[in-house]
């Protein structure tokens, strides 16, 4: 009894940490509901549509995006895409 109730709670642990995993073919409603608020619709037109979510940030930028393209309801591409680091430009002020 104690083992299988140990296995039981194991499993429970287990699935509850679990992340969430996108497949192509998904349903496009499936999709928006388990990311609410994390995801934005970058474009919309007839029978396509694109998601852009942050999946990584550091404390002052954007470091990563990861973009989902939907046809027709269904997933059928997922990219991540690298943010550009700013370029720092020093100005020296010319002396007088």
């Amino acid at each position: 009894m104690k083992k299988s109730f140990a296995i039981l709670f194991l499993s429970v642990i287990l699935a509850s940490c679990a992340v969430k995993q996108y497949t192509i073919g998904m349903n496009e409603t499936e999709f928006t509901a388990s990311q609410k608020y994390n995801l934005s619709l970058v474009e919309a037109t007839q029978g396509r549509s694109v998601y852009k979510r942050v999946v990584e940030a550091d404390a002052q930028r954007v470091v990563a995006n990861m973009y989902y393209y939907f046809k027709d309801g269904r997933l059928v591409r997922m990219e991540r895409v690298e943010e550009p680091k700013p370029t720092v430009v020093v100005v020296e002020k010319a002396k007088s």
